[in-house]
């Protein structure tokens, strides 16, 4: 796995901290579970009409924050 190398300011550092579950967490680990992956309208779009179910719950919630 390739790393990258990013500069924070403390506060910045300080808020990332408080998310980690415990001390074992990585920053990666803590960042790939708390953020989502992005996608866009058109996909989201393409999921519900293959989705036979129709929008969950929390496809609903998914869909409210990726549009933000």
């Amino acid at each position: 796995m390739s790393t990258k190398t990013v500069s924070l300011s403390e506060e910045a550092y300080e808020r990332l901290k408080e998310w980690k579950k415990n001390e074992n967490e990585s920053f990666s680990q803590m960042i790939v579970r708390v953020l989502p992956k992005k996608r866009d309208v058109s996909k989201i779009l393409e999921e519900y009409e293959a989705s036979e179910e129709g929008l969950s719950d929390e496809a609903a919630e998914q869909l409210k924050k990726d549009i933000e």
